[in-house]
């Protein structure tokens, strides 16, 4: 039988759920508004921002660089993209791209130092300009997140493609 300390700690990780669910969505729509600068506002100034390379190997199914990355940035690089971004000298960003982020299978840990886990599934749709082509990106995402009165800022992400060799000229949007 559940006692009443029991609900209450399922109604608290409910809750937490819940509350990571709306940031990462939210964050997701600043993203595909381009809304970059408010975007880096959700980011930490020590933010660590990575995407291990994607090691093939039989008989292992999930095995990632520990040294080659995709992106392995900071909150200045982050923060220098953004300012390229919103400038002429962003080429592969002429036209802009059209980008739509699913998020899915949230999961939420609170940490012992007051921080949260937060695991979700991302599919990215890319397109760009006039071509009928387009790709889609899958992966999964690991975050650490820090509470900011009801929201959160994001401390650390890792992003760990699905792809082996993902079909996409260049990764100029954020994950």
């Amino acid at each position: 039988m559940a006692t009443n300390t029991d609900r209450e700690s399922e109604l608290d990780r409910f809750l937490l759920k819940q509350r990571v669910e709306r940031f990462l969505y939210e964050e997701a729509a600043l993203l595909d508004r381009r809304e970059q600068t408010e975007w880096l506002a959700l980011l930490d100034e020590d933010v660590e921002y990575k995407a291990p390379l994607r090691i093939t190997r039989e008989h292992v199914n999930d095995n990632f660089s520990r040294s080659a990355y995709y992106f392995d940035e900071d909150y200045g690089s982050l923060e220098a993209r953004v300012q390229r971004f919103e400038s002429e000298y962003a080429w592969s960003e002429r036209p802009p791209s059209r980008t739509r982020r699913f998020v899915t299978n949230v999961r939420a840990t609170e940490r012992d130092d007051g921080t949260v886990d937060a695991r979700s599934y991302l599919l990215l749709y890319y397109g760009q300009g006039d071509s009928s082509s387009y790709t889609f990106l899958a992966g999964r995402r690991e975050d650490v997140l820090r509470p900011n009165g009801e929201t959160f800022t994001i401390a650390k992400r890792h992003v760990y493609l699905d792809h082996a060799v993902p079909k996409i000229d260049k990764i100029s949007v954020f994950l």
